[in-house]
Parts: structure tokens; sequence; C-alpha cells
């Protein structure tokens, strides 16, 4: 550990004897100490834009090309999420919806769709308001499903790619938090009108994440794997109609 904790300032060191060891080599070969400093001070004043190209351009060059590869790892945690729960887990909170109409032009996705149309369903996505009715059967069912599917969300959370990833972080969080709350309830059959509201807003702020994130993951996989695309979207992953 000591070793390694002087490792950068030997290997300086090193590397300025060896520069004047050069120059004296230099000196005492051609006797001329002008023609010495004046190519030493020429290197020094092109120190900065070497600063400037290896440091910052290749430096920013680097650190774009590691935050790409940390939100495709990112991207990756999203398709696991939506193959392993996320689907099913849309389904049953679609199931609560009464006017599940608003949501058919923002996910009625085409083949021909572009950036410009998928920005555009997440906007509508976020501008829209549901209307849920919580019938006991749902709410048991989703709690179910919450429970069965716990570690596989607890897996993907602590994952820390997802740091680059705020968005669907905030989606997980939104989801275990509608667990939590259907956890502590054991009856659905006699809600407060408290309770009500609580779990309203709740299945909201869960179920637009999720259906923002899936959006999201439908342009991903459009642009690096268009037959996977086409898949998706002949299946009709949401079943809208059928929720």
């Amino acid at each position: 550990m000591m070793m390694k904790k002087y490792t950068t300032p030997i290997i300086i060191s090193i590397l300025f004897g060896i520069s004047a060891l050069i120059y004296a080599v230099q000196f005492f070969v051609f006797h001329d100490s002008r023609d010495t400093f004046f190519y030493l001070l020429q290197d020094w004043a092109f120190l900065p834009v070497q600063i400037a190209v290896v440091t910052i351009a290749v430096g920013k060059l680097v650190e774009s090309r590691e935050k790409r590869d940390r939100l495709e790892k990112t991207q990756m945690l999203a398709s696991t999420f939506f193959s392993d729960c996320g689907m099913q887990l849309l389904r049953d909170m679609l199931s609560t919806v009464t006017n599940k109409e608003v949501l058919h032009p923002c996910l009625s996705i085409q083949e021909d769709w572009g950036d410009r149309e998928f920005r555009g369903a997440v906007q509508s996505i976020k501008d829209c308001r549901f209307t849920f009715c919580l019938h006991p059967d749902c709410l048991m069912r989703l709690k179910a499903y919450f429970e069965e599917k716990n570690m596989s969300m607890l897996v993907i959370i602590s994952n820390p790619a997802l740091l680059e990833h705020e968005e669907f972080t905030d989606m997980l969080w939104a989801m275990f938090h509608l667990k939590d709350e259907l956890k502590a309830r054991d009856d659905f059959e006699n809600l407060s009108e408290m309770d009500q509201y609580h779990l309203r807003e709740d299945m909201e702020r869960a179920m637009r994440g999720v259906l923002i994130n899936w959006v999201r993951h439908m342009q991903h996989i459009k642009k690096e794997y268009p037959y996977l695309f086409l898949l998706e979207i002949s299946q009709d992953p949401l079943a809208l109609e059928k929720a």
C-alpha cells in the first residue's frame, strides 16, 4: 500500500532526471547552451497547447465515451426490468385506470417513429392525468406481484450504473414506495378516502415513471436492435385494449 502511494512521485522524479540528463549530455557534447535554452523555452511555449489537447480535449473524449458505456449498461438494466417484471406490473396498474384512452396516442408506437415522436410521447405521458378505480382484487394482485418480484427489483436498484440514469432510478423508488404502501394494508375492501387518495397518488407516480421509461426503452431498442423493436410493437406489450 505504501509502495503504491509513492509510485507516482518516484516516476515523475525519474522522468525529470532523465530529461535533465539528456540536456546535460547535449550541453557537454555541443558546448552551446544558447541553443539548448532556446529549444527548451520553445518546448515550454508549446506546453499549454499540449495540455489543452491532451488533458482537456482527449479527457473530454474519454469521459464522453465512458458515460456512453455507462448509459448502455443502464439500458441493459432497463431491458432486464421490463422483461422480468416491468411489463406485468404495468399491466396490473393499467387494469385500475379508467381513462386508458388518453394513453393510446402516446403509447401506440409505430415503426416509422423518430426521436421527435418519442419525445412527444414522453411529454404527453408527463402531462396527462390518470383516473383510477382501485378494485380490491386488482390491488391484491398488484401487492402479490410486488412481493414476488421484490428481490429482482432490489438487485436492479442496487446497481451503481443507475447513478447515470436519474429518471429510471426515480421510477424504481416510486415502485418501491407503492409496494410499501400496499404491503402496509391487509384490507382493500374498506379503504378510507384518505387511503384511496394516497394510493391513487402513488399509483399515478409509479405508473407514469414506468410508462416514460418504457417509451425511452423502445426508443433505444429501435436504434440499437431494430428487429427486437419490430417484435415488441407487433406483440403490443402494453395490451391497452385488454388491460
